[in-house]
């Protein structure tokens, strides 16, 4: 909300990351019945980008595809284009599920909204998950979007930089005078708050 969030880079394997999150999604797919099949171009390389942000948006498409589908498949791919002045790999979360109108979709990407009131009270959430996954998308340089249609499912897919090249992190002092500072220990982040003297 403030706006001050930092991309880390580092080299993981994108087949890697898949798994570990599909495993980590995988009692959601049971619930409603749910097949996940994996569609991962093969001998991509290590993939410099931020784990953190890729892995968790990752895991938000794909627990909203299996809430919003019962008895279907769900399909996670990735391709690789390397067409551009840089190379983009787009991840892309398609389901068999209920699907949404143009008007539905326009709405999705902000905060506090979901498709419909009727789809709120059915199916529950706080209409963050999407938002937060624009955020993330959006501050490792990439896009995010989403094609639908009633009853024929969605495919929500976004982009990031194969090999990121990083960007100046946000002025870390808050507005009420507290100093947030985050340090990297091998793979794990640790949040600091730190009270900050009034100069």
């Amino acid at each position: 909300e403030s706006g001050k969030m930092t991309v880390y880079l580092e080299a993981f394997d994108v087949k890697s990351l898949v798994e570990d999150v599909a495993a980590t999604v995988k009692p959601l797919l049971a619930k409603n019945n749910n097949q996940l099949i994996l569609n991962i171009q093969p001998d991509l390389g290590p993939m410099t980008s931020d784990l953190t942000k890729v892995r968790q948006t990752l895991f938000n498409l794909l627990s909203n595809a299996s809430k919003f589908t019962e008895n279907g498949t769900i399909t996670l791919s990735t391709q690789l284009d390397q067409s551009g002045l840089s190379s983009n790999v787009t991840f892309a979360v398609q389901d068999t599920g209920i699907g949404m109108t143009p008007e539905q979709c326009g709405k999705l990407f902000q905060a506090f909204s979901q498709a419909d009131g009727s789809t709120t009270r059915r199916y529950g959430g706080t209409g963050l998950g999407l938002a937060i996954c624009k955020q993330l998308v959006l501050r490792m340089g990439g896009q995010i979007g989403v094609r639908s249609a009633p009853g024929e499912g969605a495919t929500f897919w976004f982009t990031a930089q194969f090999a990121h090249s990083g960007v100046p992190a946000f002025d870390p002092r808050s507005p009420d005078g507290a100093y947030f500072s985050s340090r990297r220990l091998d793979s794990w982040s640790i949040l600091v708050a730190e009270p900050h003297a009034a100069s």
